[in-house]
């Protein structure tokens, strides 16, 4: 009789998670309807209990995200490409600054620079790195991901309000096929809420710090041929252009 109230229940919490009207009867509905639910990433049941005591501690990390959630997010990235003395000397100099603007480095080469800036600092290191030699190319881009976001922030917390259902279930379980059953679910929500986890940290770091990227090069030297050509060129263009 225990089991078949359980069932029972198990059916009926399934189908209006999944939308679904059709009333659940024996246990073999109660496993279609767990089939209905949405599709996460699957994992082995066991895992799932011991992620009980982490349920509370997973409900306070969004919070954060949902006071993003309010304002726009907007990421920045920037690329500059520089004609300078000392290609050493600049590498140099960026990295000083970096640190010093609370960045750090992502990748770098003989003759380039890729931090992650503050996005409150990022002006003022465009700024001095320009000072560093000539400006070749300047671009400076924005992608407002707000939509996105807002709508990871939704999902998690959807997320996790079928997992708290199917931990109440959990407690209710009678028999060890009830538990396994809705340990493999569990599981799977929480894989999924871990994915959503992910992208909203990542979200929130990407607005919080700018990508810049400095390129650096040393201006080409003319050998003695080479300036006959260079003369000649300015005198042709003196014949025709004058500044």
């Amino acid at each position: 009789m225990v089991k078949r109230v359980f069932t029972i229940l198990l059916a009926v919490l399934l189908v209006s998670c999944s939308g679904s009207t059709k009333p659940a009867e024996s246990d073999t509905s109660a496993s279609s309807a767990l089939d209905a639910s949405p599709q996460f990433l699957s994992g082995t049941a066991g895992a799932a209990r011991a992620r009980l005591s982490d349920a509370s501690t997973d409900a306070q990390n969004v919070q954060p995200s949902e006071a993003l959630a309010d304002t726009r997010m907007v990421t920045y990235s920037a690329s500059l490409d520089l004609s300078v003395r000392s290609a050493f000397a600049t590498k140099v100099a960026l990295a000083e600054r970096v640190k010093s603007d609370n960045g750090f480095i992502v990748g770098e080469t003989e003759r380039s620079v890729v931090a992650r800036i503050p996005v409150e600092n990022m002006d003022s290191f465009i700024k001095y790195a320009k000072n560093l030699g000539k400006v070749e190319k300047e671009t400076k881009t924005g992608a407002d991901i707000t939509d996105q976001f807002r709508d990871n922030v939704t999902r998690l917390n959807s997320m996790k309000t079928v997992r708290d259902r199917y931990l109440a279930l959990l407690e209710q379980a009678k028999t060890v096929s009830e538990v396994l059953s809705v340990e493999r679910e569990l599981e799977r929500i929480n894989m999924g809420i871990e994915m959503l986890e992910g992208r909203i940290k990542y979200a929130e770091s990407s607005v919080a710090y700018s990508s810049v990227t400095v390129k650096f090069r040393e201006p080409a030297t003319p050998g003695p041929v080479g300036w006959v050509f260079v003369g000649l060129y300015r005198a042709i263009k003196w014949l025709f252009i004058w500044e």
